[in-house]
C-alpha cells in the first residue's frame, strides 16, 4: 500500500503547527507519522513512549501517532520512520507529514526524495502550504521562500479565517487571491476548522484539468498572477515532439530560470510513448515522468509558475523550440 507524503510549508507564523496538532487529535489519524524540524515542537499532549530506532528517536503518541525529529539526512529519516515497528494491534502508517521550516524552499527537499531508497517505497506526494489570512498578502508576496512555497504547493490552506474583516465576500477574495497565484493549487477555503483539517491532509485525488486551466487563461487574455512579480503562463508542445526534445526543453527552461522557476504541470503526448506523459516539478526539481496509463485522452497542456520571468524572455531564449509559449 502507497503511504501518502505531506510536506507542510507556509511562511513564518503561518499556523502550520496549529494546522498539523489539529490533525492529529482527530482519531482517524493514528496511523501517521510525523517529522519535525529539529528546533520545532509538535505539542501533542500524551507521549507515552520514547524509543530509539536505527539512532532516530521517535515519540509513540498516545493517538498512536509517531513522531521523530529531522536529522541531517532526510533519507534515513524518513525510512527509519517507515521502518520502526508498530505497536501491536496498530496497522502500518498510512501517512507521514514533515512540517517544513517556515524559511524553507521546497526544492531541496523534493530533490533529496528521489534517493532510489524512497523512489522504491512508491510515495505519494502532496505539497501543503499554509496561506495566513491575517498577513498582508503583498508583503508576503515579495518575500522569496514564501513564493517558492506557494508555487510549489498542491493545496494551499488558508489560515486565521476568522481575522479576515467582517465583510461579505473577504473569504472569497482571499481564496481567489490564492488561486491566481498558484492555479495548479486546490484552494482550501473552508471557515469550518474541522473540515479545513481534514482537506488538508486527504489522500492525493490525481491531476487536474490542466487543458480546461490552459483554455482559460487563453480566452481571458493570459493571467499575471495576483502579484506583478508572479507569471502564470501556458505553453504547447508542438505535434510529434520526441521525449528527448522534450526534455531538452525542460532543461533550457530550468537553466533560464533558476531559482525564478517555481512550478511545472504538464502533460504531453510524445512521438516515442502511446500514452500521454505527466511531468511535474517543484522549482527546478522535476518528478520522474509519469505515463497515464489510466488516461489515455488526456489533453495536452502545458502550465509554467515562475518569478520575475515573461513568456517573452522565455521565448527569445530558444526561438525555434518545440514547445510554443502561449501567454
Amino acid at each position: 500500500m502507497a503511504v501518502d507524503l505531506f510536506l507542510l510549508c507556509g511562511f513564518l507564523g503561518s499556523g502550520k503547527t496549529t494546522l498539523l496538532v489539529d490533525y492529529l487529535r482527530d482519531p482517524e489519524s493514528r496511523d501517521t507519522g510525523v517529522i519535525v524540524n529539529e528546533a520545532g515542537e509538535v505539542g501533542v499532549d500524551g507521549a507515552i513512549v520514547a524509543n530509539d530506532s536505527d539512532n532516530v528517536p521517535m515519540t509513540l503518541m498516545a493517538n498512536g501517532c509517531v513522531c521523530c525529529s529531522l536529522r541531517s539526512d532526510l533519507v534515513y529519516t524518513l525510512s527509519a520512520l517507515l521502518d520502526a515497528p508498530r505497536p501491536e494491534g496498530e496497522g502500518p502508517l498510512q501517512r507521514v507529514i514533515l512540517e517544513c521550516s517556515g524559511l524553507s524552499r521546497p526544492g531541496p527537499i523534493i530533490a533529496s526524495l528521489a534517493d532510489p531508497e524512497l523512489a522504491s517505497r512508491g510515495l505519494r506526494l502532496t505539497m501543503v502550504c499554509t496561506d495566513d489570512c491575517a498577513r498582508d498578502p503583498d508583503a508576503l508576496a515579495e518575500m522569496d521562500e514564501a513564493m517558492a512555497q506557494f508555487g510549489a504547493a498542491h493545496r494551499i490552506v488558508l489560515t486565521k479565517t476568522d481575522l479576515l474583516p467582517a465583510v461579505p465576500g473577504a473569504l472569497g477574495a482571499r481564496a481567489a487571491r490564492a488561486e491566481a497565484l498558484n492555479p495548479l493549487a486546490a484552494i482550501v477555503a473552508e471557515p469550518d476548522r474541522t473540515r479545513a483539517v481534514q482537506a488538508a491532509f486527504a489522500p492525493s485525488q490525481g491531476t487536474s484539468d490542466l487543458a480546461g486551466l490552459a483554455a482559460r487563461m487563453l480566452s481571458a487574455g493570459g493571467q499575471g498572477a495576483a502579484h506583478p512579480r508572479i507569471r502564470v503562463m501556458a505553453a504547447r508542445a508542438q505535434p510529434g515532439i520526441s521525449w528527448t526534445d522534450f526534455s531538452e526543453w525542460l532543461d533550457n527552461l530550468a537553466g533560464l530560470c533558476g531559482d525564478r522557476l517555481l512550478r511545472v504541470k504538464a502533460v504531453v503526448r510524445v512521438s516515442d510513448c502511446e500514452e500521454p506523459i505527466l511531468i511535474q516539478s517543484v522549482g527546478s526539481t522535476f518528478s520522474l515522468p509519469q505515463r497515464l496509463t489510466r488516461q489515455p485522452d488526456a489533453r495536452d497542456a502545458i502550465i509554467v509558475i515562475a518569478r520575475d520571468i515573461e513568456a517573452e524572455e522565455i521565448r527569445a531564449s530558444a526561438p525555434h523550440a518545440p514547445v510554443d509559449m502561449l501567454v
